[in-house]
């Protein structure tokens, strides 16, 4: 994964570490699903529905059995700027993880999950990373 670039050929990297990289709109509550999935506080939390997390971020815990796991939290992503500006922060983003990125996290708000924002980025997904990405 070199450069700052997302590639349609990316694929999983088997190793000792895996990343998650947790992508979502502003507000979301990315910071404390990664503060859940860590078991403690990693990533800072603040009421605001405006977003807290300015740049990615990553940060490993040792799981209960043993294996390592890699957790990179992401700014929440804003449609009023071009996509491409969205696209160059995934890269970014995916950059940090040295051993690749094995899981990418979509969270939306359930009630929320059909607003314009979260197709569109949804679709930026899509577009950018390749027929191997999968939203269900």
């Amino acid at each position: 994964m070199g450069g700052s670039s997302v590639s349609d050929d990316w694929e999983v990297i088997a190793n000792e570490a895996q990343t998650i990289l947790m992508i979502g709109c502003r507000g979301e509550g990315k910071s404390a699903t990664n503060n859940s999935i860590h078991g403690r506080n990693a990533f800072q939390l603040r009421s605001s529905s405006g977003g807290v997390t300015s740049a990615c971020e990553i940060q490993r815990t040792r799981l209960e059995d043993g294996k390592i796991l890699d957790v990179i939290d992401t700014p929440g992503f804003d449609f009023n700027v071009e996509s491409v500006l969205v696209v160059n922060e995934i890269g970014k983003c995916i950059d940090l993880a040295d051993n690749g990125v094995h899981a990418i996290l979509f969270l939306f708000l359930y009630e929320l999950a059909f607003q314009k924002k979260n197709r569109l980025l949804s679709s930026t997904l899509r577009s950018s990373l390749g027929p191997k990405l999968v939203i269900t």
